[in-house]
């Protein structure tokens, strides 16, 4: 199947204080409009070189409209091990959160049930929570196991889910922690699931479909349906418009343009796709910190 159809609670606190105390990034996190997407590389390297976009750079993202940013880590058979890639991924986090930009922070790419991990992709997970939980301000970065996890169904990706979640949280006690349905975080596939027992999670839905305002808003009625049902904030943290649209500059902005209203009238934050060196949904020229003018017209 397709994967695009489908803090700081007081540390001086007692620990019962802090357990009914609400982490301060929810209310944060559910004012928020419009964010993007850093696709994997595009924060941390370009030309297969390290590069740093640097505090002018996300100043400039900021000034453009966004509020928000979303990166995540490649799969380890495609980025290796050691933690120097972990640093450029934690500077790159810490200069959009010095720039009051909150980050979601995705330590993976991916886990199939048809390719199920072994022991140096969980010792990868260990190694990226325990040092970017490290680097990174509870206050301003949710951390996510998986960009997207591809199983068929809620009874077969919970248990992993679970699982993946109770790595994290042993690095990241302060953090709150993202995850999503599981067909590829697909809205149909988070209407099955059920929260998690950790309260301190969000959970995250992806969208390609585009359609109208109004499709859109009895669409994503659901996932705010889901929201208010579990008291669990939903961010659409993947954004892009219609199958067909990939490359069509014109008729993705357009998508945008009946989308992002659903979106605002139902409070669901949206998480562009993307900043890319690719062509899919790509909202920049060359490595801009500012969207093409199109886009930008939509994020006021």
């Amino acid at each position: 199947m397709n994967r695009r159809t489908l803090l700081l609670s007081g540390a001086a606190l007692p620990l019962a204080a802090q357990a009914q105390q609400p982490h301060p990034l929810r209310a944060r996190l559910g004012n928020l409009k419009v964010g993007a997407n850093l696709e994997r590389w595009f924060a941390v390297a370009e030309n297969n070189q390290p590069r740093r976009l640097g505090p002018t750079w996300w100043r400039q993202f900021r000034a453009a409209g966004f509020d928000h940013a979303r990166l995540f880590i490649p799969n380890v058979q495609d980025s290796g091990e050691g933690e120097d890639l972990l640093r450029i991924f934690a500077e790159a986090t810490m200069d959009a959160t010095n720039n009051g930009i909150p980050v979601m922070l995705g330590l993976t790419d991916s886990f199939h049930q048809s390719a199920p991990w072994g022991e140096r992709e969980w010792r990868a997970l260990e190694a990226r929570a325990a040092y970017l939980a490290a680097k990174t301000d509870p206050a301003m970065v949710v951390l996510a196991p998986l960009n997207e996890p591809a199983f068929p169904d809620a009874a077969a990706w919970t248990p992993t889910r679970n699982r993946l979640l109770a790595v994290v949280r042993r690095h990241a006690p302060r953090h709150l922690l993202g995850w999503g349905g599981f067909e590829w975080c697909s809205l149909r596939s988070l209407a099955s699931m059920a929260p998690p027992a950790d309260r301190d999670c969000i959970a995250e839905v992806h969208d390609y479909q585009g359609g109208s305002t109004a499709a859109v808003a009895r669409r994503f009625a659901a996932a705010a349906a889901w929201r208010d049902r579990h008291g669990v904030p939903v961010l659409v943290s993947e954004l892009g418009g219609a199958q067909g649209h990939e490359e069509n500059r014109e008729a993705h902005a357009a998508d945008l343009a009946q989308s992002l209203p659903a979106m605002r009238q139902l409070r669901l934050p949206a998480t562009l796709w993307a900043y890319t060196h690719g062509s899919w949904w790509r909202l920049q020229e060359g490595g801009s910190a500012t969207p093409r003018q199109s886009i930008g017209n939509l994020l006021g």
